[in-house]
């Protein structure tokens, strides 16, 4: 961002004129008001041509006794500081200004902050789905840790509401024994597809594959156990595929950890939810030391029922805000 100094809207053409002339670097001047937001803008082409040329090069003489706010233009795209690169690709994407290519303007809350090019907001966001595409699962296509680590990172610092929830397949290993690792590949790629599915008409929610067989939903605080209720629901209907005659008898025989033969459960789901409602997280490390302990918690009692556990961390270190926690903070097990 580029800090261009701004024009204000009472200020004559002439005056504004000599701001470009003085300035030949900047390609839009800001207009602001008395309270610094932004009203306008001033494209130097545009400007020069129109305004100060005019159709037969008397424009300085006609326009400029005027003030800015008889001929400026209405601000193109203004984005908000706190916007991520995403959202204000997105509203480039969806502008309906005429003129594309205009510098952006960055405001805080309204009031003028400075400019962006608009090819330098492409090329950070190259950038970043570049670094994106490097992190990705190779088996999902999922972002990877690099991506949930900034994802949550940028909503502690945003300050905003959020539950995570951590997802991994119960007794994978012993299932990769038994029906091999091309099956294995099968129900982990299944699973990512029904978290994309499940969370694609989700407003603010992230779907990352951590490795292996675990996985991250980012959410809001409201809508984690209704995803993860729904992840389960549809993970399940496909245990007839995964376990093929052995789904019948409710049971498969494979190795454990210590390569003895017994019988394993069909496969399950864990769900271990923390929310930064009741946990003060205030970073990406202290969420993986308050996780371990939920995420184990939440694995004894899926090994003790032999079935999917959705676990919500009932602990409180800060006062909850919103009243559906009340309720909601029992162990779902099924």
């Amino acid at each position: 961002m580029i800090k261009v100094p701004p024009i204000h809207f009472e200020v004559f053409v002439r005056e504004a004129f000599l701001v470009f002339m003085k300035d030949e670097n900047f390609n839009l001047f800001p207009v602001i008001n008395y309270d610094n937001f932004v009203v306008g803008q001033l494209q130097r082409r545009r400007f020069l041509e129109r305004i100060i040329l005019g159709k037969y090069g008397y424009g300085i003489h006609l326009n400029g006794n005027k003030k800015v706010r008889d001929v400026m233009e209405p601000p193109g795209l203004t984005l908000e500081a706190s916007n991520t690169i995403e959202e204000a690709a997105m509203q480039l994407q969806n502008r309906t200004y005429p003129h594309t290519y205009d510098d952006i303007i960055v405001v805080e809350k309204g009031r003028y902050l400075g400019v962006v090019s608009v090819s330098l907001l492409i090329e950070a966001l190259a950038q970043k789905s570049l670094m994106l595409a490097k992190d990705a699962n190779p088996l999902t296509g999922l972002p990877g840790n690099w991506a949930i680590k900034n994802v949550i990172e940028e909503k502690i610092s945003k300050m905003e509401d959020f539950d995570v929830i951590y997802i991994d397949i119960n007794h994978f290993k012993p299932f990769n024994d038994k029906y091999g690792f091309a099956k294995g590949d099968e129900v982990i790629i299944s699973l990512g597809n029904i978290l994309k599915k499940t969370v694609s008409a989700k407003r603010n929610t992230f779907v990352g594959h951590i490795g292996g067989d675990d996985f991250i939903v980012i959410c809001p605080p409201e809508a984690s156990l209704e995803i993860a209720e729904k992840i389960k629901e549809e993970f399940e209907k496909l245990l007839p595929d995964f376990h093929g005659k052995d789904f019948l008898t409710g049971c498969y025989l494979s190795k454990d950890r210590e390569g003895k033969e017994k019988n394993f459960p069909l496969l399950s789901l864990t769900f271990a939810i923390v929310s930064s409602l009741t946990r003060e997280i205030t970073s990406y490390a202290h969420l993986a030391s308050i996780s371990s302990e939920v995420k184990a918690k939440a694995k004894s009692l899926s090994r003790e029922t032999g079935t999917s556990v959705i676990f919500k961390d009932r602990r409180k270190d800060k006062i909850i805000k919103k009243e559906f926690l009340d309720e909601r903070n029992e162990c779902v097990s099924q």
